[in-house]
């Protein structure tokens, strides 16, 4: 690969402010990078101090010092590095740019080199479709789905949004992130390892041998009677430790409670309680803690796009390269439960390690093969002299096609 073409700069101050000033007339996204957490807005004005851009969604902490910002304009992919400060209510002020780095569309020859390259990633903007059944949706149902759309939900607006949906059943509210090596009840325990919802229908009613709710999302007391039973531990003894935590309940004054999972990567990372007292005597219904898991799992996601959760997919150098080029690749999920977290239009942040090199890149994933595993993935941004080593690698090898 040659230098850079000059056409893949932008140093002209009058195309850099004609490219600001039609951003903001047309109102065109742009995202700020800070801290590896990207946040959606859009330019508010612009003065000789810098550009005023207006954050979409509250930052997590001020943002100060040094910051990446892309957009997309004339179908082209953008990007700068600049100085950025915190102006308040969401405001914030990027300096002006030396220069933008701009990615023209271009073709490249790719090589397979399956078994050669591992790489791992971050999900910074997950697009997953979600639909809620039925075809009528309450107004704060439409909430949760507009705003798990955006790249940086507002998760207050979507917890108030939960909570004021399941207020039609339940009495109690309460979400829980667990933590690492933290003690956890009894319903808790059951709900980690089950990942299913634990419903106490009414605990006047409820027994050790309860009429079974048949869905595979819920889990009842007969049904962790049945479970522990299996596990090896005599009867005697769960029969004694389901009928205490039935005691429990009725001192504490619960007559209905239901323990959601929040469940990322398969893995159980908290919950949300639901609870209705005595005084209000009435029972949560299976088909209502179903909904509340749906509307849990939108939650789930905006905490995902908050980094509240770890993904495991930035851990290690596991994931298989299949094919690469310079200006993209192609790789295989051989975990299926990421595969819930990448869909098309997905932006990764990815890190590639090849025999002798590491590395680093930004990408969209544009194809999904979802029977095969496979993911298509086009770079946004790579160093210039990361994209030579990888074109100097596929000059090496036989090409194969895409």
């Amino acid at each position: 690969m040659a230098e850079v073409p000059k056409k893949m700069l932008v140093t002209s101050e009058l195309e850099k402010s004609l490219i600001f000033q039609n951003m903001m007339k047309l109102k065109l996204p742009l995202h700020v990078c800070f801290n590896d957490i990207e946040y959606p807005g859009f330019i508010e004005r612009i003065g000789n101090e810098g550009i005023v851009v207006r954050l979409a969604a509250p930052t997590m902490g001020g943002i100060e010092g040094a910051v990446r910002t892309n957009f997309a304009f004339h179908s082209n992919y953008h990007y700068f590095s600049t100085e950025a400060r915190t102006l308040g209510q969401q405001l914030i002020l990027l300096h002006p740019p030396e220069q933008i780095n701009k990615n023209m569309v271009r073709m490249h020859e790719r090589t397979d080199v399956h078994g050669k390259v591992f790489m791992k990633f971050r999900i910074l903007i997950r697009a997953k479709k979600h639909e809620l059944q039925g075809t009528s949706l309450l107004a704060n149902e439409r909430v949760l789905l507009q705003e798990v759309k955006k790249p940086r939900p507002a998760v207050d607006k979507m917890l108030s949004a939960v909570k004021n949906l399941v207020s039609e059943f339940s009495q109690g509210f309460q979400l829980k992130i667990f933590k690492p090596g933290e003690q956890l009840s009894f319903e808790e325990l059951i709900v980690k390892e089950t990942k299913k919802v634990f419903l106490m229908y009414d605990s006047f009613e409820d027994s050790i041998e309860e009429k079974k709710i048949l869905d595979e999302g819920l889990i009842t007391l007969g049904g962790v009677y049945e479970r522990l039973i299996a596990r090896g531990e005599p009867r005697k003894a769960v029969e004694s430790r389901l009928l205490d935590f039935l005691d429990r309940k009725r001192k504490d004054k619960k007559f209905s409670e239901c323990v959601v999972p929040l469940v990322v990567e398969g893995e159980v990372a908290g919950c949300l309680r639901l609870t209705n007292d005595l005084d209000y005597h009435r029972s949560i219904k299976p088909a209502l803690a179903l909904k509340a898991m749906e509307y849990v799992s939108l939650l789930t996601e905006a905490l995902v796009k908050y980094d509240y959760f770890n993904l495991r997919s930035g851990d290690e150098f596991k994931i298989p390269v299949l094919n690469i080029s310079a200006g993209g690749l192609l790789f295989r999920l051989e975990d299926p439960r990421l595969g819930g977290y990448i869909v098309k239009g997905s932006i990764l942040l990815m890190a590639l390690l090849f025999a002798d090199r590491q590395v680093r890149a930004r990408g969209v994933v544009y194809r999904v093969e979802e029977e095969k595993a496979t993911y298509g993935v086009k770079f946004q941004e790579i160093g210039e002299e990361d994209a030579k080593y990888i074109d100097g690698l596929v000059r090496q090898m036989r090409p194969v096609c895409s």
